[in-house]
């Protein structure tokens, strides 16, 4: 979600409490599309249950589990171009994983979907285990006989 507005200065007697930002207009980005919500309901909008373990549960991919994060590219659709120089976790939400797959020129984002939307943040990490299964099958499905 894209958020924009102007700054005020927060000592201002019309700025409410703590506000350092006037808020004018917000985007949504998804995978359908762009659209433009209404102020009130970004406020109004159920918590990620993953919000305050986004960070660690990234660092614990990249630090812990580097072997496997660069699997992950496999279940993108449609399939990344060859010749990526890392593959990085960059997002993680109550829906998915969001990859970055990072070139000598560039970089693309890639979003890979839970099996099943988490209600609570001791689902993931049997969500990202589900991944990570289905990323090491991708690599085998067809070679059982390739060259016959």
């Amino acid at each position: 979600m894209t958020v924009t507005g102007w700054t005020a200065a927060p000592y201002r007697a019309d700025a409410p409490a703590g506000q350092c930002v006037r808020f004018a207009h917000a985007t949504l980005e998804t995978a359908e599309g762009t659209a433009s919500v209404g102020l009130a309901e970004p406020a109004a909008a159920e918590a990620d249950p993953l919000a305050t373990a986004e960070a660690g549960m990234l660092t614990h991919l990249v630090d812990d589990h580097a072997e496997l994060v660069p699997l992950l590219p496999r279940l993108v659709r449609p399939a990344p171009v060859p010749g990526a120089r890392r593959v990085l976790p960059v997002a993680v939400d109550r829906y998915g994983i969001t990859l970055r797959v990072e070139y000598g020129n560039g970089h693309t984002d890639a979003r890979l979907p839970f099996p099943s939307r988490l209600e609570g943040a001791d689902q993931a990490g049997n969500q990202i285990q589900a991944l990570f299964h289905s990323a090491r099958r991708a690599s085998h499905r067809g070679r059982l006989f390739a060259g016959w």
